[in-house]
Parts: structure tokens; sequence; C-alpha cells
């Protein structure tokens, strides 16, 4: 019980995290429990995480695996017999979307991912090294005092997101282009930030100065879904 109050104390600190910074953790059996709401994390398993359990069900690992948890998931890592090996890093939205991922399928995750979705991704053993090198790198980094010390982890994190995109299975198809990416993603933005004051879509496409048949337009083409139903599934 201590460990879960522990574990909440700590993604409650985390959404107080400033846009600019990322925190950078190695594994430990402390981690059981991951949750937050307005941070992304990339979870590096190098070993000893037998089980991931979530609102997707539950999921085994294997070793060198990548997963990628946007905001708002929650998940419980089931350990096994030997110590855990592998890093947490943890970083806002705002930083996130200041990275230079143009072009990336992984700047829209939070865009086609579900809550039955969870990104994944196994890494060879070569490939593996390279990110917990990268891993250690941005951690030596962060807890320096070099000039630009920000701007040095942004570079290795932006390498390690071009990692996990190249194995990204999020599902763009061909009309979905930037524009329309970009115009679904401000309005889940919108949605996330409102979602307590209005349910109409009429008021999100006012905000976004569209009208509200252009944006369940522009969210059908995407999503294949109406902008009526990302404002429901919200609110379930």
């Amino acid at each position: 019980m201590d460990e879960f109050f522990s574990a909440q104390s700590e993604a409650l600190a985390l959404n107080e995290m400033p846009s600019g910074l990322i925190i950078v953790q190695k594994l430990q059996r402390k981690h059981r429990w991951i949750a937050n709401d307005r941070n992304y994390q990339i979870l590096w398993l190098e070993s000893g995480v037998q089980r991931l359990d979530g609102e997707f069900g539950k999921l085994s690992t294997h070793p060198n695996s990548i997963v990628f948890l946007y905001p708002g998931r929650e998940l419980c890592l089931r350990f096994g017999l030997e110590l855990p090996k592998g890093w947490i890093l943890k970083f806002s939205k705002e930083f996130f979307r200041k990275q230079y991922l143009n072009g990336f399928t992984i700047q829209h995750a939070d865009i086609f991912l579900s809550g039955n979705d969870l990104p994944c991704i196994v890494l060879s053993p070569k490939i593996g090294e390279r990110i917990n090198s990268l891993a250690e790198m941005i951690n030596e980094v962060m807890q320096s005092e070099i000039p630009n010390r920000d701007l040095a982890a942004s570079s290795l994190l932006s390498t390690l997101l071009v990692y996990c995109d190249s194995k990204c299975n999020i599902r763009i198809g061909k009309k979905s282009n930037t524009h329309y990416l970009n115009i679904v993603s401000r309005f889940k933005q919108l949605v996330s930030q409102h979602l307590t004051t209005t349910h109409r879509v009429a008021d999100y496409a006012r905000m976004m100065h569209v009208t509200p048949k252009y944006l369940n337009q522009v969210v059908k083409e995407v999503m294949d879904v109406t902008a009526k139903h990302v404002i429901m599934e919200q609110l379930l």
C-alpha cells in the first residue's frame, strides 16, 4: 500500500513538471505503477519485466522492449525474480510538440491510439544497446551543468524518438495529410482542456475558427469517426 501511494505521489509531482524538462530515471521495482495525466513517457525495458497490465488488458513483454506511453494512460509493471533493468524517460506534451519531428508518424500518436492500444516495440539486442546508451547520455546531460544542457538532451531524445518511429504502427492513411492531422491534434487538445465545460462540436469549431461541418469532415477523414464520437470517448 505504501508503494502505491508513493507511486501516486510521484505521478502527482510529475504533473507539475516544467515544459522544457526531461526526467530520466533508472527502472526500479518501486516503479510498478506508472500513471500521469499530462506527460509522455518512454519506458525502456531491457530485462526483468514479465508483463504489462492496463486498460488494454495484459501484455507479455520481451527483453529489449520500448513502450511509448502517452498522456492519460496508466500502466502496471509485473516484475520477475531478477532485478529490472531499463530506463523511464518523462517529458511534457509541450516539450514533445516542440521536437523537430515533422514527417514522423509518432508525433501524431495521441490522435490514433485508443485506450485499447499500447505501442510496444521489441528491438534487437544491438539496437537495444544503442537505446540504453542514449538514455544514459540523456541522464548524464540532465545531471550536469554544461551550457545548453536542455538543447543537448532534446537532441538525444529526438534521436531516441526516431528509433521508436521506425517501428511505429500508427494508422495514417493516404488522405491524412499534415494539415488535417494538425487540425485533429488541435481539436483533441481543446477537448482535453474544455471537456468539463462543453461537449458541443460547434463550440470547439468556433475555438478553431472553422465550421462544425468542416471540423467533422476532417475528423471523419483522419480518424474514421465523428467529432462527436471523439468528445464522447473522452467523456467515457
